[in-house]
């Protein structure tokens, strides 16, 4: 069967009301969990957008809750979704990226369900959540787990909820639990029509467009083999650090793209070095290709506000994809015996902080996501303020459900009174670690690292942030305000010895993934992990 005929006849079949009469009066819920890549809390009208439109997250916020300050509890794709699923921080887990490690022995959310007598599925639209990936050895019991075959080609919102929704035909009289994952928003940023114009006019190619002149990309966006053959003010910097510091080709390619590991040659060679390096980068930003499956819709492009309208646009579909889910659940009568929850894996950056169309650093952007609940006659609508962590997800699921939460998670139930300690999120590798406590937020750089001229914070930098004031993160007051920077450091001291981390980092280090043979490096150059 084509592509096409199989997805007619999904639709065909969604149109079709099943028997869903509960197996006994009662039963168990349907608890759906979908987690949408890469989402921004600001794009969402319910949370302030200013440019995409939600209507049906929207909807689903006022009939049930939101939670205004949800934080994801990692920056990055697969640390982020174990966490989600396990109630775990990757200090615990120890998946610190998206690299073909294989998950420890832990507790999900599907072991709680399936023991509950659940049946259990995930619909994931990117490959590396699926069962060739990194959670293969903790997912491996599911019913069912649907995911795309190939890196290069995610399923599109509309193929995950048809198989999402053609599941639900066979597992709706209960009691079951989804995992659903939309990949959408994530780079490249491609919405279907009439999404893909909604949020732009005119033509980003037009020459007096200018903005996109000056845009440093993360090097995986682009296409980094032309700098071993290409001439150009490079050649003259790679020829530079080789005769300085006597080192390989390599090895001097790799310092003229991160010179933060000039550092481990001495002071005198980087101060001679880096402006030679920085004039070659400037040039390399501006001339070299992009990643063509990952960042090749750029080329051409001169206006940055038009990568920034897709990304909308994604926003848009997804939020109609969710309105079809909600609509369906509606038609076949068992919205009041499910419970939804939609939220975030993280951010991404659009130009805050100089970082564009990647989730590096520990910004608010790339952490605030958001996180609406909907099941109807189970939770009363409203708004939360209260800071909740993605931790937070997987007890107040299970606690929904009428089931016990295991000890070893580390979330709390959010319909609960307890009240909410400080928020710990941390970075992919281990590279940041950020507390939040009230309105303070100090960040801790625990690796240096390199991204562009706005971004290369250096091992042993602290940052601390009134959100309060300064909700965009522009003033680091750590120096101005010393007593707090104290306070918070030493409950961040505190949180990473309770975890076998020590305070410099060590642990997460030796925690690091083996080497990556070169199917498995393609593969992740192609979804923009790897340079």
């Amino acid at each position: 069967m084509s592509r096409v005929a199989a997805l007619a006849l999904l639709a065909a079949l969604a149109a079709c009301r099943p028997d869903c009469t509960p197996a006994r009066p009662g039963a168990a819920p349907i608890v759906l969990l979908v987690t949408v890549d890469t989402f921004r809390a600001d794009h969402v009208g319910v949370y302030g957008s200013r440019r995409a439109h939600t209507p049906n997250l929207d909807r689903l916020a006022a009939d049930g809750i939101r939670f205004e300050q949800a934080y994801s509890a990692a920056n990055v794709t697969v640390p982020s979704h174990l966490s989600l699923l396990t109630s775990l921080p990757i200090a615990t887990h120890r998946v610190l990226t998206n690299h073909a490690e294989t998950a420890p022995a832990v507790t999900t959310l599907h072991d709680r369900f399936a023991a509950a007598g659940y049946r259990t599925a995930a619909f994931v639209s990117a490959l590396h959540l699926g069962p060739t990936g990194p959670l293969r050895s903790v997912l491996h019991g599911l019913d069912r787990w649907d995911a795309p075959e190939k890196a290069v080609r995610p399923f599109v919102a509309t193929e995950t909820t048809d198989h999402l929704i053609a599941w639900l035909r066979g597992a709706c009289r209960g009691p079951a639990f989804a995992w659903t994952h939309l990949w959408d928003p994530h780079m490249p940023y491609a919405p279907p029509a009439p999404f893909d114009r909604q949020y732009y006019t005119g033509d980003p190619r037009d020459p007096r467009h200018t903005s996109m002149r000056d845009v440093q990309l993360d090097w995986v966006l682009h296409d980094l083999r032309p700098i071993r053959r290409r001439p150009g003010p490079h050649v003259l910097a790679l020829r530079a650090v080789k005769d300085e510091l006597h080192v390989s080709s390599r090895t001097a390619r790799r310092l003229l793209l991160y010179p933060d590991q000039l550092a481990g040659y001495g002071a005198d060679a980087r101060d001679r070095l880096f402006p030679l390096i920085h004039t070659a980068q400037l040039n390399l930003h501006r001339t070299l290709p992009y990643n063509p499956p990952l960042a090749g819709f750029l080329t051409g492009i001169r206006d940055v506000d038009y990568p920034r309208a897709l990304y909308a646009g994604e926003v848009s579909y997804v939020d109609e994809q969710l309105g079809r889910l909600r609509t369906t659940l509606e038609d076949w009568g068992i919205a009041d015996r499910v419970v939804l929850v939609v939220t975030g894996d993280h951010g991404e950056g659009l130009g805050d902080h100089g970082l564009y169309f990647n989730h590096i650093g520990l910004w608010d952007e790339m952490l605030r996501v958001p996180l609406i609940v909907w099941a109807p006659g189970r939770v009363a609508p409203g708004v939360r303020r209260e800071p909740v962590s993605g931790l937070d997800v997987a007890p107040s699921l299970l606690r929904l459900a009428g089931l016990d939460v295991p000890t070893a998670m580390e979330g709390r139930d959010v319909f609960a009174a307890d009240a909410r300690g400080p928020i710990v999120a941390e970075a992919a590798k281990g590279s940041q670690i950020t507390l939040r406590d009230g309105d303070w937020k100090l960040v801790r750089t625990l690796e240096s690292a390199w991204v562009n001229d706005a971004f290369h914070p250096a091992r042993g930098d602290v940052e601390l942030y009134d959100l309060a004031g300064d909700g965009a993160e522009r003033v680091n007051r750590a120096a101005e305000a010393p007593e707090v920077t104290r306070a918070l450091a030493a409950r961040l001291d505190e949180w990473m010895r309770a975890h076998g981390i020590g305070v410099d980092g060590a642990g997460y280090r030796a925690q690091m993934p083996p080497h990556l043979g070169a199917a498995e490096r393609e593969r992740l150059r192609a979804l923009g992990y790897v340079e």
